[in-house]
């Protein structure tokens, strides 16, 4: 290894995240566990209908894995309450809850701990005024953070991608990493972006059960998606985004 591979960051997250290198985890000194969720004391709440009361087409797995693909053009039509239950739902919503602050969600993550909080601009619905919202989990509704037109915000804090400014919705996932540190320390950061993977594959099954479309967005400007959403940066931060709208093609 030359002197240049010695000094790369990357590597460096690697080695030092492997587990000999670890710190004793806060678990395992016996602190309680963090709050599962966040509560953010919204502007206004809006209740989402339950997922498994809305009427679905019927749709093969293995057909919609297949037919998945990131969309970047979408149509004027808005989301509807049913739908964004869908999305929310079937991407961060809780199925059972568990003792010690655990809860088993619709995807997987480490150790149960589902380190996100899911914020969403919402420009393009039939209901709901325009802003940022937060989704609250624990009794599947919505909060209103910030009332507001955000376009251009939201396509600044994705580098310029101009599909932004199309979509019906922003997804901004956003790691609460102590959540994860607890029990993990520093390994903790590892499994917070392959969780946010599960996470972002399940919207895109989601949407495509909609007949709606998603596309990725991995390349955002850190400090400006997480001032426009007024996270700290440090223990809580941006880790993904996603456009999602209902698809021209």
């Amino acid at each position: 290894m030359n002197a240049e591979e010695s000094d790369h960051i990357g590597k460096k997250f690697l080695e030092k995240t492997r587990p000999d290198q670890l710190s004793q985890p806060d678990q395992q000194k016996n602190v309680p566990p963090p709050p599962r969720s966040w509560d953010l004391t919204p502007k206004k709440t809006y209740d989402l209908p339950a997922p498994e009361e809305i009427d679905l087409p019927e749709a093969h797995l293995l057909e919609t894995i297949d037919s998945r693909r990131s969309k970047r053009s979408f149509t004027e039509k808005p989301l509807s309450n049913e739908d964004l239950s869908i999305l929310l739902y079937y991407t961060q919503g809780i199925q059972r809850e568990l003792s010690g602050e655990i809860s088993l969600r619709t995807v997987p993550s480490a150790g149960a701990r589902h380190a996100f909080e899911t914020m969403i601009y919402l420009d393009k619905a039939t209901s709901l005024p325009r802003g940022i919202y937060h989704y609250q989990a624990e009794d599947h509704s919505l909060g209103l953070i910030l009332s507001g037109n955000f376009q251009k915000e939201a396509v600044r804090a994705g580098l310029g991608q101009n599909h932004l400014a199309e979509a019906a919705a922003v997804f901004f996932w956003v790691a609460d990493s102590y959540r994860m540190e607890w029990r993990y320390s520093e390994r903790a950061f590892r499994y917070l972006h392959l969780d946010a993977g599960h996470v972002c594959q399940n919207l895109y099954l989601a949407a495509e059960a909609l007949d709606a479309g998603v596309c990725a967005i991995a390349a955002y400007d850190d400090d400006y998606a997480n001032k426009l959403l007024n996270l700290d940066g440090q223990d809580n931060f941006v880790i993904y985004m996603a456009a999602l709208g209902f698809r021209k093609n």
